[in-house]
């Protein structure tokens, strides 16, 4: 079977997929809206699994789904073989729910709607016990392992440099000051309206994280706060209060370290390390 190529789907995208099909799901009162998680495929596979909404919030919750996959696929080690059944599972709801295979096929990057069709096909030949690639199973679970001992090391250290760095949320969120003004920003300025967005967003993801790594959901939660971090950091480095600060600062220092390590738990979780 041919090597299958997945859309680059960036981590602001997919954030925001998520947060879009949670936002639909409370608007409809979704009746099993307790249960929806945070996690990018786990919000996908909730979306395959829990279909009493109306019609059209469905189908749009389909393709973002379908988004949130791709982005899985190259940003998420799991094994390949589950995220195939849930695709299978996506795309045969959306034909259900009235979508066409040409706005399915923009969802997954591809380029016609035959694309689509195959796929079908594929995934349900799979379940019906054609070989799945053993090579892509072990390097998801090599992957996997990857990530998880580089969290038994560094997880703490992780955790608590994204707690620092809410600690001085006020300072990294405030505007420039006046032109005329020789002070650097300070807690006192009026905060930027979408860095302090997103410094919420961190801390609640941080207060999802369960207190030990046996917990089911460890590992879902820390690499979604991580996904966030990246984002929130890589913002930080063009904020006007970060770069007024002098070189020597101590929270230029808090700031490299924590961009460091949320590098590393990317790379240690990556498919393919360099």
């Amino acid at each position: 079977m041919p090597t299958r190529t997945s859309r680059a789907v960036p981590e602001s995208e997919a954030l925001r997929r998520v947060e879009e099909i949670i936002a639909r799901r409370a608007r409809c009162d979704d009746p099993d809206l307790e249960t929806l998680p945070d996690g990018p495929l786990e919000v996908a596979a909730y979306v395959a699994a829990h279909r009493r909404v109306p019609a059209e919030v469905l189908r749009r919750d389909v393709l973002d789904a379908l988004v949130l996959l791709e982005y899985g696929r190259r940003a998420v080690p799991a094994l390949p073989g589950r995220l195939d059944r849930i695709e299978h599972r996506l795309l045969s709801l959306g034909v259900e729910s009235g979508l066409s295979l040409g706005e399915m096929a923009a969802a997954l990057g591809l380029r016609s709607r035959q694309a689509v069709q195959h796929r079908l096909l594929r995934h349900a030949a799979a379940e019906r016990g054609a070989p799945r690639s053993e090579v892509a199973e072990r390097a998801a679970r090599r992957a996997e392992s990857r990530e998880r001992a580089w969290l038994d090391r560094n997880a703490a250290a992780l955790l608590e440099c994204t707690a620092r760095l809410l600690a001085h949320r006020d300072p990294l969120t405030a505007a420039p000051a006046p032109a005329s003004g020789h002070a650097a920003p300070d807690a006192s300025s009026v905060p930027d309206p979408e860095l302090a967005e997103s410094f919420d967003e961190l801390a609640e993801s941080l207060a999802r994280v369960p207190a030990g790594p046996r917990d089911p959901a460890y590992l879902t939660r820390t690499r979604h706060l991580a996904a966030r971090l990246r984002l929130l950091l890589a913002d930080l480095a063009a904020a006007p209060a970060v770069t007024a600060l002098p070189g020597g600062h101590p929270l230029r220092a808090l700031l490299t370290r924590t961009a460091r390590l949320a590098t590393a738990h990317q790379s240690a979780g990556s498919a393919s390390p360099s």
